[in-house]
């Protein structure tokens, strides 16, 4: 499974002040753009470009987190739209599904953590390299994306 973003062109020109922005600005006006997630034979990918990045990252990690100690199901919901992803946990295996395509994806839940994880660590980094006022933000640094302590 490939987990991956893209951020839309015109997120740089975004008015907010993001060594000082709130929590809610961070999550869901910072960082827009696509989610690529998909496999070789599926795509639940949203490349709507609006996607707010940041709140997407930090929900994958609240699912898996949630998930990681009981079997279930979790949904994210896209924000702006009904369109959700779906993930139930059945034993060591994840599948998620999309409200807006079909098909489903299925992969040992170690690994889905992993590329939560991943995805978080990367979003970090590029956001880092090209808005480093975001070093300056106390609330994005508690979001630890990347995993870090603080």
């Amino acid at each position: 499974m490939h987990i991956d973003y893209r951020l839309s062109e015109d997120w740089e020109e975004n008015l907010i002040d993001l060594a000082a922005a709130d929590e809610t600005d961070l999550r869901y006006c910072a960082a827009t753009g696509d989610v690529i997630l998909r496999t070789d034979q599926t795509d639940l990918s949203a490349k709507w470009g609006w996607i707010p990045l940041i709140d997407f990252a930090l929900a994958l990690r609240e699912i898996e987190e949630a998930l990681a100690v009981t079997e279930g199901s979790e949904t994210f919901e896209f924000t702006e739209s009904d369109a959700t992803l779906q993930f139930d946990r059945r034993g060591d295996e994840m599948t998620i599904s999309g409200s807006y395509t079909a098909g489903e994806i299925t992969v040992p839940f170690a690994a889905f953590g992993e590329l939560v994880r991943d995805f978080a660590r990367r979003l970090d980094t590029d956001l880092m390299a090209k808005r480093p006022e975001l070093k300056l933000n106390p609330t994005y640094q508690d979001f630890r994306l990347s995993g870090l302590s603080a």
